[in-house]
């Protein structure tokens, strides 16, 4: 009975282990080239420019990045202008939100802020096209 056991408990452990290992960490895909982009939007309550872009399906927005908004400028035509970071600090994909604290572009060193996060574009969709 006891080499049953012993027999049974070992190769659960066997199997937790291959599985353990096998689990690679996720990973964020590189920055979508602009085509991609659907939408670009300023949010004045987070002072970040959404990105908005739809890299499998055009009506479907599947990556989208969040850069600080350093300087908000108006133009002399009255229409304004922003000077953003060159990286973005937040980038949601895969449902996850993913933090990029150094931002010093997609390079491996980005973390999960916050995991089985749904982001909902459409209220920057709909920003986008009333402009």
């Amino acid at each position: 009975m006891w080499p049953k056991i012993l027999f049974l408990s070992w190769l659960l452990w066997i199997g937790a282990a291959a599985t353990a290992s096998s689990a690679e960490p996720r990973k964020l895909p590189a920055l979508p080239s602009p085509e991609f982009r659907v939408a670009e939007v300023f949010d004045n309550r987070l002072e970040l420019w959404i990105e908005l872009y739809a890299t499998k399906d055009p009506n479907v927005v599947d990556y989208a990045t969040g850069r600080k908004v350093l300087r908000v400028i108006m133009n002399p035509d009255g229409t304004p202008g922003y000077d953003l970071a060159p990286n973005p600090i937040f980038i949601w994909w895969g449902r996850a939100l993913w933090k990029d604290p150094e931002e010093d572009g997609i390079n491996g060193n980005e973390m999960i802020q916050e995991d089985n996060v749904i982001f909902h574009p459409n209220p920057y969709l709909r920003l986008y096209r009333d402009q």
